[in-house]
């Protein structure tokens, strides 16, 4: 794993616990020299994971839309930003970059961007690792949904493999470490 996108809120509302796990993320990618390719904006979860990682060297790249600069206030820190047409263009730019996905905790546009690359993992159009770091148990009604779709078919066992939940930092760092000797 060389690169990963980070779906993540761009809210700066969110409570500050998140804040503080986004900037230890954001370092622990640095240290492991794993690109973050990101929305490109400097707000909320998604700004402090870029930030910090920048500020430690790390390597980040940014996608944006037009509509999105001002909305989201591109982040002006970043040397490999792209600024694309549209929302499509933008998670195709993302996709095509990442080597995994990591769902840090986010709102709709992050739940739009988690199912996309699931489904396209169901239809077996990739095979890139999706992790959903299920901080504070954020992501714990999301994961109950997908079990009640496994559950009553609407799923197929296989979905439950297509994903990896982790909890906090240590599992992720030990993820890292895996990839780090395959």
């Amino acid at each position: 794993m060389k690169s990963i996108a980070v779906y993540c809120s761009s809210s700066n509302k969110v409570d500050d616990i998140y804040k503080a796990e986004a900037k230890k993320i954001g370092l622990l990618l640095s240290k492991k020299n794993i690109k973050i390719i990101y929305g490109g904006g400097n707000m909320g979860l998604m700004g402090i994971i870029s930030n910090s990682a920048l500020d430690s060297g790390g390597e980040v790249y940014g996608v944006i839309t037009n509509y999105l600069i001002d909305i989201e206030k591109r982040n002006e820190s970043l040397n490999n930003i792209k600024i694309v047409d549209s929302m499509h263009d933008r998670k195709m730019e993302m996709y095509n970059n990442a080597d995994a996905f990591l769902i840090f905790p986010g709102g709709i546009g992050t739940l739009e961007e988690f199912f996309e690359v699931y489904s396209w993992k169901q239809l077996q159009l990739h095979n890139k690792p999706i992790i959903i770091y299920n901080y504070n148990d954020f992501w714990r009604d999301l994961i109950n949904l997908i079990e009640n779709l496994i559950n009553t078919n609407f799923a197929g066992e296989n979905m439950r493999d297509a994903y990896k939940i982790i909890n906090n930092y240590n599992d992720l760092e030990k993820i890292l470490e895996i990839n780090e000797k395959d």
